[in-house]
């Protein structure tokens, strides 16, 4: 039986390729307008050929002459230096003035390690003075002389009630006293307690006529423009006597209450002085 030949093929194969070849060809015509982004599904435009192309160099826009230079900034990390700043002056401390003063008295200003003697006041200086033991006013007025002071300082009275004499010799005495030194201030101060109230064959109670020559020597003050203190006040008892621990003899301090006293004495020289001061302006 004659066998049927299988159909060739050959042409089928050889126009399958022609068909390839040809849309190849078409493919490779058509220019490259797009251009797949991996993994995104989506295109990126590809610049026109007619932009610069990659292997050109591109022109950078160059400032114009005209155009303003650019302000510098300051930098923000370096810090800004401070400006010289001029240290201020300090104010000098005033010097304390020196007050002079000078005294008018018996034992109880000259006697040792009296208020007089205890004064340690670096402001003050002593002119020096009149202080004499057992002295009425009327001695004490015959040693005194003028002084170039600031403050006179007198306590005087006591030894004069001794003798009995009044109340008012002892005050013309002691502005006579005022007179012959001459300071710009007097400061009167009251005579100190006394225990001894029958004294002599007179049996003069010097307790008591202390407390009116202090009373009297207080208005004298005021009416003389002068200072009065009391420094003994503060120790004295209310009858006008002495507490037995202030006292060696019933008349006398002792030291302790004589420094007290100098303390006291030295504040009222200065009231003296500055008061007045204040007053004049």
């Amino acid at each position: 039986m004659p066998q049927h030949q299988r159909p060739s093929r050959l042409p089928v194969i050889a126009a399958a390729a022609s068909v390839v070849v040809l849309a190849t060809t078409l493919l490779a015509a058509l220019p490259n307008t797009a251009t797949a982004v991996e993994g995104t599904g989506t295109t990126v435009p590809v610049p026109s050929p007619s932009g610069p192309s990659a292997g050109e160099p591109t022109a950078v826009p160059t400032s114009s002459p005209d155009a303003p230079a650019p302000t510098p900034t300051t930098d923000p990390t370096v810090a800004p230096t401070p400006s010289p700043t001029t240290a201020p002056t300090p104010t000098p401390t005033p010097t304390p003035t020196a007050l002079t003063y000078t005294y008018a008295g018996d034992s109880l200003t000259g006697m040792p390690a009296s208020w007089m003697r205890q004064m340690n006041d670096p402001t003050l200086v002593s002119a020096g003075g009149v202080a004499i033991g057992g002295a009425t006013s009327a001695r004490i007025l015959a040693r005194s002389s003028p002084k170039e002071a600031d403050v006179l300082v007198v306590m005087a009275g006591t030894n004069d009630l001794r003798y009995g004499y009044s109340t008012k010799s002892i005050l013309l005495n002691i502005d006579k006293i005022a007179k012959n030194v001459g300071a710009d201030h007097v400061v009167l101060a009251a005579i100190a307690p006394s225990n001894i109230t029958k004294y002599s064959k007179k049996k003069i109670d010097r307790r008591k006529q202390g407390e009116i020559l202090n009373r009297d020597l207080q208005n004298h003050a005021l009416t003389r423009g002068w200072m009065f203190v009391d420094p003994w006040a503060a120790d004295r008892r209310l009858d006008g006597g002495w507490p037995s621990s202030r006292t060696v003899d019933g008349v006398h301090p002792t030291v302790g209450m004589s420094k007290k006293v100098s303390v006291r004495m030295q504040q009222a020289i200065h009231i003296a002085a500055e008061g007045a001061k204040g007053a004049a302006g």
